[in-house]
């Protein structure tokens, strides 16, 4: 029996629960569903429900670059011993106004994209780099495996498309 050593306190997601095959389909689901939802709900998924809170398109803008950082780190993990990497920097990127002109329809094409591009990426690795070791910053820094840093990108976009569901009512 696996041990769940580690949690998200909103969500629950357990890091330790995922095994490889999960990782393409989950990923490739909940950012269709983010995307379908922006698409849908095109100009409310622009709004910001308060200053303090983030639109449905920041939160799509997020989970897609998202995407794109953790597959290059997933790469950089497999062909580097100790590699080096640069945060996201994802609030500063909202912050900057770097996604607001983001068009909901190309947004949602651009997630899908990034969804599947990172499910064929995790998928092409070899299963024996799930193993390798890298130094992530984010919740905390810690040295993370790149199992648990393809578990992250799935957190991340399970946990996202629940906040595109909540901000936009559905």
């Amino acid at each position: 029996m696996r041990q769940n050593f580690e949690q998200c306190d909103e969500c629950g997601f357990a890091w330790d629960a995922i095994a490889p095959h999960d990782i393409r389909t989950r990923i490739g689901h909940a950012m269709n569903e983010a995307a379908n939802l922006i698409e849908l709900h095109s100009v409310q998924a622009l709004i910001r429900r308060s200053p303090q809170e983030w639109s449905a398109v920041e939160y799509g803008c997020h989970m897609r670059d998202v995407l794109y950082n953790i597959r290059d780190k997933m790469v950089l993990m497999t062909v580097e011993d100790n590699p080096a990497s640069l945060p996201l920097y994802g609030v500063p990127r909202v912050e900057l106004g770097l996604y607001v002109n983001d068009e909901p329809s190309v947004l949602a094409q651009e997630m899908r994209l990034a969804g599947e591009l990172f499910g064929r990426t995790f998928d092409a690795l070899p299963k024996s780099s799930h193993s390798r070791v890298f130094l992530y910053r984010y919740p905390r820094e810690a040295m993370r495996t790149l199992m648990w840093v393809a578990a992250q990108a799935l957190h991340e976009t399970e946990h996202h498309a629940s906040d595109v569901r909540l901000i936009l009512n559905t």
